[in-house]
C-alpha cells in the first residue's frame, strides 16, 4: 500500500512524504527546494519529488494523508480552547473581548487546505489527520521499540488548538490519554522569549538553548514560577503567561516578557527559561511514566528539538530509554499523518525503527559531474577518497561533504555536512563567521560508535537517538582533551554517534582520520549559508561552497579545493 503524506500548514514547514507498507521511503520538507527557510507555500515541488524519489507515479498512490483537518472537524478541539478562554476570563477581561473571538475565527479558517492535490491525486481518497496524532504517529510508528508497550509524548507550539498530547503506543496502535490546551505552551512561552532577545521564532530556539549556559536561572525562573501552576496542566498558565501564549510575539505578549525579565541580562533571562522548561516537563513527564506504567518514552514536536531537556529526561530514573523522532518538528507530520493512515487501515502495525534517515534528494556521480563541468571548477576523483579528507581534517582544512540522499529532519547527518577538527575552541567562532551564524552552543562531534563511552561515559549502545543528533551528553576528560571544539561551557555536546552500516563512506572518513590522529571525531555541521535551508543539490553545495570559502568539497565521489 502506497500512502502519500502531506503537512499543508499554513505557518511553516510544509512537506510531503511516501509511505510504502508501513515503511518511510522518501520524505521532503518544500523549503529544500524553495531554498526559503521554514517555507509555508503549498508543497507541490516537494510531492513531485518524494514520488520521484520513492519511484511511484501519482496514480499508484492509495491514499493520500493530510495533516490539516477540514474546518468541522476543528470544531470540537476550537470549543475546548474557547472554554479555556472563558476560564481565564473571569479573572482577566482581556480574554472576554468580543474581537479576540473573531480574530481567533478568522485565524481557524487560515488553517484549511488551501488547494486541491494536483493532477490525478485530486480523485485520490484523502484521510485527514489531527496535528498532534501525526506528531505521535512519527514518534511511535518510526520507533526502535516495536510491539513493547511505551509512552508517546508530543510537545510543540501549538497545532490545532493543543500544546501537546499523551498517548500509550502498544501492540501497533495508539491510545489517546490526555490533550494540553495552548493557552498554556510553554513552547510558546519559549518563543515569545526568543522573540524578547531579538531572535526568531521557530527558528532561533536553538540559540537561547546555548545562551542559557552562560545565565544565571534566578530570578528569571522564579518570576515565571510566580504565574505557573505547576500541580495543574490544564491551566498552567495564570492569566498574565496565558496572555503570552495566545499573543507570543505580538505587542501584548512581549509587554508581558519585557516586564518579566526586567534588569535581566540576556543570558539570565535564556539560563531562567530553560530551567523552567526542564523543570517542569520532567517533573510532568515523571508523573506521566508512572500513570501508564511504561519505562519507555517516543517523543515529537519542537520541543523536543531542544537536546538538554531531552537528555534530561533520559536521566529521570522512571525513564529506561527515550526516542525523539529525528523530525521532530512540522516537517515530520506528512510522515507522522501517513503512518497514521497506514495503521488505520491495517487496524494497527508494529513500529518499524529509522534505520536510514538519508530519505531526500540523492546527489551521485551524473548529476555531481554536471553540476562541476557548468561552474567551470576543477576536481579530482582519490582512489583513496575517505583517506585524503581525512588528511585534509589533520592539517586543520574545513571540508565540506554533499554525497548521496539527503538527510530527513533539520540535523545534517554526514551527507549534507561541514567538517573539521574539533581541536580548535576558537572555530567556532571563525567558522561561524564564514557562514554569517550567530550561535552561542559549539558545532556537534560525530563520532565512531566504538569509542563513544570514552567521550560520553553515560552513552548506551540502545540510545538510539544519538545517532540523529538529538540529545546532549556530559563528556569525559578524555572529551574535553581531544575535541574542546565540540563542548560547551556546561560540559555538554550533542554527538552523532555513527555507525558503519548507517553511513559507510562518512563513517570511513572519520575513521582514517582516527587513524592519523588518535582522535575518532571530528566536528560536524549543517551545509547551509546563514537564513538558508541545509543544501539539497550539487549546485546548491557548489554555491554554499563558493560562498562560505571553504577549503574542500566532496561532491559526490569528486574533491574539489578551492584555490585548485
Amino acid at each position: 500500500m502506497i500512502i502519500l503524506g502531506i503537512n499543508d500548514r499554513v505557518r511553516h514547514n510544509t512537506a510531503a512524504a511516501v509511505v510504502i507498507d508501513g515503511k518511510l521511503i522518501a520524505s521532503l520538507e518544500q523549503e529544500r527546494i524553495s531554498r526559503i527557510k521554514n517555507d509555508k507555500a503549498y508543497p507541490l515541488e516537494a510531492i513531485e519529488e518524494v514520488l520521484n524519489l520513492a519511484g511511484v507515479s501519482a496514480g499508484e498512490v492509495d491514499v493520500v494523508a493530510s495533516s490539516n483537518l477540514p474546518y468541522k472537524d476543528q470544531k470540537p478541539s476550537f470549543d475546548r480552547f474557547l472554554k479555556q478562554l472563558a476560564k481565564a476570563g473571569k479573572s482577566d477581561p482581556y480574554f472576554r473581548y468580543d474581537s479576540l473571538k473573531k480574530r481567533l475565527q478568522r485565524f481557524r479558517r487560515g488553517f484549511q487546505p488551501r488547494r486541491k492535490l494536483p493532477g490525478v491525486l485530486a480523485e485520490k481518497p484523502v484521510q485527514p489527520v489531527e496535528h498532534h496524532l501525526a506528531h505521535a504517529a512519527s514518534a511511535y510508528y518510526g520507533s526502535p521499540f516495536g510491539s513493547e508497550r511505551v509512552g508517546v509524548i508530543t510537545l510543540d507550539g501549538v497545532g490545532d488548538y493543543s500544546w501537546g498530547s499523551v498517548w500509550v503506543g502498544d501492540r501497533g496502535k495508539l491510545q489517546l490519554l490526555d490533550y494540553l490546551p495552548s493557552l498554556s505552551s510553554i513552547g510558546l512561552l519559549y518563543s515569545a522569549v526568543t522573540v524578547n532577545l531579538g531572535f526568531k521564532a521557530s527558528r532561533h530556539e536553538g540559540k537561547v538553548l546555548g545562551l542559557a549556559a552562560y545565565g544565571n536561572p534566578e530570578p528569571f525562573l522564579s518570576r515565571l514560577m510566580e504565574h505557573t501552576r505547576a500541580d495543574s496542566w490544564e491551566e498552567l498558565f495564570d492569566p498574565t503567561l496565558a496572555r503570552v501564549a495566545l499573543r507570543f510575539s505580538r505587542r501584548d505578549g512581549q509587554a508581558v516578557i519585557k516586564r518579566l525579565s526586567e534588569g535581566l541580562s540576556r543570558e539570565d533571562v535564556a539560563a531562567g527559561l530553560q530551567t523552567y522548561t526542564e523543570q517542569l516537563i520532567c517533573d510532568w513527564l515523571q508523573q506521566q511514566v508512572r500513570k501508564m506504567k511504561v519505562s519507555k518514552l517516543t517523543l515529537a514536536g519542537g520541543v523536543f528539538a531542544n537536546v538538554k531537556l531531552n537528555q534530561r529526561i533520559l536521566e529521570l530514573p522512571e525513564v529506561e530509554n527515550i526516542f525523539i523522532h529525528p523530525n521532530m518538528g512540522d516537517g515530520g507530520l506528512s510522515a507522522g499523518a501517513a503512518f497514521e493512515v497506514y495503521s488505520r487501515l491495517q487496524d494497527g502495525f508494529e513500529p518499524q525503527f529509522h534505520e536510514q534517515v538519508y530519505l531526500g534528494t540523492e546527489i551521485n556521480r551524473k548529476n555531481a559531474l554536471a553540476a562541476i563541468n557548468a561552474s567551470g571548477l576543477s576536481y579530482e576523483e582519490p582512489e583513496n577518497l575517505a583517506g585524503s579528507v581525512a588528511q585534509l581534517l589533520a592539517a586543520g582544512k574545513v571540508v565540506a561533504r554533499a554525497d548521496g540522499r539527503m538527510e530527513y529532519g533539520p540535523r545534517a547527518l554526514g551527507n549534507r555536512t561541514v567538517m573539521a577538527a574539533c581541536s580548535d575552541p576558537s572555530i567556532n567562532q571563525w567558522l561561524n563567521k564564514k557562514f554569517v551564524r550567530t550561535e552561542f552552543m559549539p558545532f556537534a562531534p560525530v563520532i565512531l560508535e566504538e569509542h563513544a563511552k570514552e567521550y560520553f561515559p553515560t552513552w548506551q549502545e540502545d540510545h538510539f537517538t544519538a545517532r540523529y543528533m538529538t540529545i546532549t551528553y556530559d563528556v569525559s576528560e578524555v572529551a574535553k582533551k581531544n575535541i574542546p571544539a565540540a563542548v560547551h561551557v556546561d560540559n555538554t555536546a550533542r554527538p552523532q554517534v555513527i555507525r558503519r552500516e548507517d553511513n559507510r563512506d562518512y563513517y570511513d572518513i572519520v575513521s582514517e582520520y582516527n587513524k592519523l590522529t588518535g582522535v575518532p571525531s571530528v566536528i560536524n555541521t549543517s551545509f547551509n549559508m546563514h537564513e538558508e535551508p541545509i543544501v539539497r543539490t550539487a549546485d546548491d553545495a557548489l554555491r554554499a561552497f563558493q560562498a562560505a570559502k571553504l577549503d574542500a568539497l566532496i561532491l559526490g565521489p569528486f574533491l574539489l579545493h578551492l584555490n585548485a
